[in-house]
């Protein structure tokens, strides 16, 4: 199912030969992968054939940790022939949800480290998949095989492509060489041959760094590589690449061999903003102690006007920020406000970074009080004028905004960023199908993939209780197509039953009928969460009482995390190495000024 701010939306480039499209971030998990005695026998004789002809140069033993668990291991060797250029070979475990999956990859370049083929070998005992690259004189030719199904992508350059595909650490291993050598220029594309696409992307360093290593701190060379959405730092140390952490996936591959006890980056605190102060709070909701921080301007005289921010769906932190989406708008929009003279409190979600709670067992209810009580507390600070405060929901939060400002007649104003004013099952509709047609999909694949969605939509309105509550088979009556593995991601979600249920059958409309402050509403051409086109539903709520308002913007390029996005609308590349765009900021900040004057 697809959720408004749903990190995990990634469609695939290409043309699907007899098979689905799928999402390239879970492409291993769903392709599961090649028969075991081709993972033994393919690097064993590319090994023979390279050992024969070329000289051993680099070799490594990397691990990945999450959250301190073991998830992927990987062994590489890189071979160098003065004439037929580079080859490295790779072997590699990854586990997800308990399952371990295998890895066996070939890449061989030229003495300029351009691409010139890639194999990967990816298996379970059960089933197989084989992914492939190779280049050629139109450009990179990719595939992804899966039994008697293959998809085809391609891009059309191969002159400053580097190949960086998902869990093979020993690519960026080339990437610094290449980098070194000043083959590759420092902005670049990626190709990523799982996903059978290309990212932009920009590295820079070396710079001079320290990491630790148990009770040891070792000095480093640090690159920083922007890769599509994606921030990944590299570390080496005496000449080898020994550190890739992933900041957006949580994730840190170290030289296990090197660094038997894993490594950590010494950074440099944040430094504060010129324009803000900052200071940390908590606050009380349903028993739970709830994080959060106070924003205000760095000059002026308190008391501050103020907003609250009201964050989208999912674990989303107060900068929101969730797993694999470090986006930072919420932080940007605060300290933006702060410049113009406008305080504010942002908080992390129950169960979200410092916040106390479960996340997955939250209500829409729960995270209704949630922000009733952030609200509470922002008004209780000192430096903050109560009788001028100021709602900002962004998707979700568009949601849950109008419904505390219609019991509230004292809030100064509401800002809704993305929302939408038809319910949460009609979005979700709306976003499958607008993602097929994105994909290529045909008619039928359409509406046959509409229909098991009314069927998920029907069985979630009917539900009780929460996810625990119904078995594979309870779910499989309601849902025949769906499998025991789609089953246990469902009931995995970090998005209980009971949220949906009362999203699905919730009437947006109704809250923004009885507000009678002002309201800002921006919504984003390039949006491929919520349609540009709720914008104009919602003023029209809002108005049919009366309330003449309201203000609305429907910018041209600007996509659902509030990035400005001039090319194709796309859920791969959100351009989040660029910060939000300053239309919105310009926006924003000039609406809560004027609405925020003492009157």
């Amino acid at each position: 199912m697809l959720y408004l701010d749903s990190p995990r939306l990634t469609p695939i480039a290409g043309r699907a030969e007899g098979g689905m499209m799928m999402d390239s971030k879970w492409l291993i998990v769903l392709g599961a992968v090649v028969a075991i005695i081709a993972l033994a026998i393919l690097p064993g004789i590319l090994t023979d054939h390279v050992e024969e002809s070329g000289t051993l140069i680099d070799a490594g033993h990397f691990a990945v940790d999450r959250d301190g668990i073991r998830i992927l291991e990987e062994r590489y060797t890189l071979f160098s022939h003065p004439v037929e250029g580079y080859m490295l070979l790779s072997q590699g475990e990854v586990t997800i949800g308990g399952q371990p999956i295998s890895l066996a990859q070939q890449t061989g370049y030229d003495l300029d480290f351009h691409l010139t083929l890639y194999n990967l070998a990816v298996g379970t005992r059960s089933d197989s998949q084989i992914i492939s690259a190779q280049a050629g004189p139109e450009g990179i030719s990719m595939e992804v095989r899966h039994g008697t199904s293959s998809k085809t992508g391609s891009i059309p350059d191969t002159t400053n492509i580097a190949l960086l595909d998902n869990n093979i650490i020993g690519h960026y291993v080339v990437l610094l060489m290449a980098i070194r050598a000043e083959a590759l220029d420092r902005e670049f594309v990626a190709a990523i041959p799982q996903g059978l696409l290309s990212l932009p992307a920009e590295i820079t360093g070396p710079n001079t760094t320290e990491f630790r290593s148990g009770d040891n701190t070792y000095p480093g060379k640090r690159f920083d590589l922007q890769l599509g959405d994606i921030k990944i730092v590299l570390i080496e140390h005496s000449g080898h690449l020994v550190g890739v952490i992933d900041r957006t996936q949580g994730t840190v591959a170290y030289d296990v061999d090197r660094f038997p006890n894993g490594i950590e980056l010494i950074e440099e605190e944040r430094p504060e903003e010129e324009g803000t102060i900052e200071h940390e709070i908590t606050f009380a909701s349903d028993r739970l102690t709830i994080a959060g921080i106070i924003t205000l301007p760095n000059g002026g005289t308190p008391p501050f006007a103020a907003a609250l921010f009201i964050g989208g769906s999912g674990p989303v932190d107060r900068d929101g920020n969730a797993p694999g989406l470090l986006t930072d708008s919420y932080l940007q929009l605060a300290h933006a406000l702060a410049e113009a003279g406008i305080a504010s409190l942002r908080y992390d979600k129950r169960g979200v970074g410092k916040s106390e709670g479960d996340l997955s067992s939250a209500s829409r209810a729960d995270l209704i009080d949630d922000a009733r009580a952030a609200l509470a507390a922002l008004r209780a600070q000192s430096e903050i004028d109560k009788d001028r405060i100021f709602l900002i929901g962004h998707s979700e939060g568009a949601y849950l905004a109008p419904i505390i400002a219609a019991e509230d007649d004292t809030i100064r104003g509401i800002v809704l960023l993305a929302g939408a004013a038809r319910p949460l099952d009609e979005i979700t509709r709306w976003q499958i199908e607008t993602l097929l047609r994105t994909q290529g999909a045909s008619e039928e694949k359409i509406a046959a993939s509409l229909a098991q969605e009314d069927q998920y939509i029907e069985f979630v309105k009917g539900s009780s209780g929460e996810w625990s509550d119904y078995t594979y088979a309870d779910l499989q009556q309601a849902m025949p197509w769906l499998s025991e593995q789609a089953a246990t991601q469902m009931t995995g979600s970090s998005l209980s039953l009971s949220w949906l249920r009362e999203h699905y059958t919730a009437d947006p409309t109704g809250p923004l009928r009885l507000l009678r402050m002002p309201v800002l509403i921006v919504n984003g051409e390039k949006d491929l969460q919520v349609p540009a086109e709720e914008a104009d539903l919602i003023r029209e709520a809002i108005e049919e009482n009366g309330n003449q308002d309201v203000t609305v913007y429907v910018l041209s390029d600007l996509n659902h995390l509030l990035r400005h996005h001039p090319d194709a609308p796309s859920l791969v590349y959100r351009h989040l190495d660029e910060p939000v765009d300053p239309r919105l900021i310009d926006i924003l900040t000039g609406w809560a000024v004027e609405r925020s004057a003492n009157r």
